[in-house]
């Protein structure tokens, strides 16, 4: 099988190259679009929204010239949005990015498929109960985050769900103007507390296998938890099922 891979910022071609090395090992990634043969994967990513829109309109148009793809996977935040809400969004935005374009639609071998972050990839990142700091000896600041909301013990999706924010951005919670902010906040005082830093151009600790173990422990043990975590390990199930038939 060969795919064509959105995403929508830097550090989600960092992260998935790395994971999807765990999960579909047999993938390779090759340096132009036209250039893929037989489980390869070319990808195109850090355009933001709603940018990424129109790149996964263009991808269709290049899928058309090499009719060579399995899947056309767009890999976007839902910030604000439900997951369902967000899946609407791509895809109607990417319809209307078709417009006048030579090709409307991905040929009959290919299929589309849209993974959503709810609310953002540090949300997953933050499912790590192992690298989680429970009791906080020098961060007052993370000590605020836990007594507000315990990932370890929650789903990390629900953070600050109650929070709503405008299109305006006029709102805050702990000084951070969106969800997504606020998750990847959370997610330094974490590594700041270990001596580490995060940064979204150099993630360093949560792209490696002993992290993402983790994040797998965390779903099989708490399967109503990282529900968009798991629409993402389910489809690379689908995958190597579809391969191995």
């Amino acid at each position: 099988m060969n795919f064509y891979f959105v995403f929508e910022g830097k550090t989600e071609a960092i992260i998935y190259k790395k994971w999807l090395s765990f999960l579909l090992p047999h993938l390779t990634e090759v340096d132009s679009f036209d250039a893929v043969s037989q489980n390869n994967y070319y990808y195109e990513s850090d355009m933001g929204v709603p940018d990424c829109y129109r790149v996964a309109a263009n991808a269709i148009q290049e899928i058309n010239e090499v009719p060579k793809y399995d899947y056309l996977v767009l890999f976007t935040d839902a910030d604000r949005l439900t997951v369902s809400d967000k899946k609407t969004e791509a895809l109607e935005k990417i319809k209307l990015n078709l417009q006048n374009q030579p090709f409307q639609t991905l040929p009959e071998n290919c299929q589309l498929q849209v993974i959503i972050q709810k609310v953002c990839i540090e949300t997953w990142f933050l499912g790590n109960r192992n690298f989680f700091v429970r009791n906080p000896q020098h961060n007052e600041t993370l000590k605020a985050y836990i007594k507000y909301f315990d990932v370890s013990q929650n789903n990390p999706e629900d953070l600050a769900s109650e929070f709503e924010e405008d299109t305006k951005n006029s709102k805050e919670i702990f000084g951070y103007k969106t969800k997504a902010l606020f998750h990847e906040g959370y997610l330094r005082e974490i590594f700041k507390e270990r001596n580490l830093s995060y940064r979204k151009s150099r993630p360093r600790e949560v792209q490696e296998k002993f992290y993402f173990d983790q994040l797998l422990a965390r779903i099989k043990i708490n399967s109503d938890h990282l529900h968009s975590f798991q629409e993402f390990i389910d489809f690379c199930a689908r995958i190597n099922i579809q391969e191995n038939q």
